[in-house]
């Protein structure tokens, strides 16, 4: 093999060993930053309802031990725990046994429909979170008209009277990822719990703003007191519907009501 030969041979292997490493890097960044594209009228949020992976049947998952979360991007303790999870003891700083019991179960106030899990603040005294991105650029030409509407719902809760809390939010950004708007709904206080174990359904609509072209989700699990975060929420929904057109028969129908009304208005006077 001449020395030409041999050049281009090996400029030829660096080149696809570039272009390797280009879709690899490509690849990874897919992976940490999950964009998930919409459609109309079905729930844009995946794994919603914390079936997807393993939850924690204690509830003391820290670190590793944290199962993963398919779906979500999770920081700090953020967890999936099961319905009936054992609970566990620990030692406080006294030198006391302390039992941390009565997680939520099938038993708890919640959906009817409930699965296997739900997603929990974790088992540290910090406050966590998690979020997903949603790509919503194919419904450009409906949101752009101003007819896109969004409902935004979960069940949120918390423990007996603790005030760890929870805020599931939208925010809505453009093509250039700036936010254009935002929503949010929160998990109710222990006094409209009744001050037991449970979660209670809430929920917000309203226009998608115009020009937004991705949707961030996140579920901040707000950690105020006790020896775990005992932020709960369970089966996350969020809807995008196109607001129907008036058809010719309904314009024909409030077109007919004005000029009735107009009629009688006119014979009273």
């Amino acid at each position: 093999m001449n020395k030409l030969n041999t050049f281009t041979f090996y400029s030829q292997k660096i080149v696809k060993a570039g272009i390797a490493l280009i879709a690899l890097m490509s690849s990874s960044i897919l992976l940490t930053s999950p964009t998930h594209a919409a459609t109309f009228g079905q729930n844009l949020i995946v794994n919603g309802d914390a079936e997807q992976g393993q939850g924690d049947p204690i509830g003391n998952a820290v670190g590793t031990d944290i199962p993963s979360i398919p779906g979500w991007i999770p920081t700090d303790s953020f967890s999936v725990l099961q319905y009936g999870a054992t609970g566990f003891e620990f030692t406080n700083p006294l030198g006391n046994i302390v039992a941390v019991s009565g997680l939520p179960d099938a038993n708890s106030s919640g959906p009817n429909i409930r699965g296997k899990n739900l997603f929990f603040g974790g088992a540290n005294r910090s406050s966590s979170s998690a979020s997903q991105l949603i790509d919503i650029a194919n419904l450009a030409s409906i949101i752009d008209a101003g007819q896109g509407t969004y409902d935004l719902s979960a069940w949120l809760g918390g423990y007996g009277t603790d005030l760890d809390n929870v805020k599931f939010s939208l925010n809505f950004l453009n093509q250039d990822g700036q936010s254009l708007n935002t929503a949010f709904i929160t998990s109710p206080i222990p006094d409209e719990r009744n001050n037991t174990t449970g979660l209670l359904f809430q929920s917000t609509k309203g226009f998608v703003p115009i020009g937004a072209r991705q949707i961030n989700v996140a579920l901040d699990m707000n950690y105020v007191r006790g020896r775990v975060n005992d932020g709960y929420a369970d089966n996350l929904s969020l809807v995008i519907t196109k607001v129907p057109e008036p058809s010719i028969s309904g314009l024909l129908l409030v077109s007919s009501s004005c000029l009735m009304v107009y009629k009688l208005r006119k014979n009273r006077q």
